[in-house]
């Protein structure tokens, strides 16, 4: 997780490194989300893309799914069960991102005029 500091600091933002500060994603989460973007898929289909195991896709996307950044759906297979992943989309992200920054700042500016 990147701390607030560094992203201040920072000459050069990324989304990578909003995310990572403002929601405290990883970066593996990060990865994740970028390739549900792509394209939906399950856990084997995206761990194949960006080249990490399942069991850790399938962490990461759990997590996206709690955080509200991507949902699952049942995918129809001859046996067992299986859920492909989607991505919520970026402009419901982009306005969580804003909500977050300005209570965030909200919060600061409290601190600092209590001081």
């Amino acid at each position: 997780m990147i701390e607030a500091r560094s992203l201040i600091c920072s000459k050069k933002v990324t989304i990578e490194s909003v995310l990572q500060c403002l929601l405290g994603l990883r970066k593996l989460e990060v990865d994740v989300y970028s390739s549900l973007l792509e394209k939906a898929g399950t856990p084997d289909e995206i761990s194949k893309r960006i080249g990490k195991s399942r069991s850790l896709v399938q962490r990461a996307l759990q997590n996206l799914v709690s955080y509200g950044m991507a949902y699952r759906k049942p995918v129809m297979r001859t046996r067992g069960r299986a859920f492909e992943y989607a991505p919520v989309e970026k402009d419901e992200i982009k306005r969580n991102l804003r909500e977050t920054l300005q209570t965030w700042t909200n919060n600061i500016e409290k601190a600092i005029d209590e001081w």
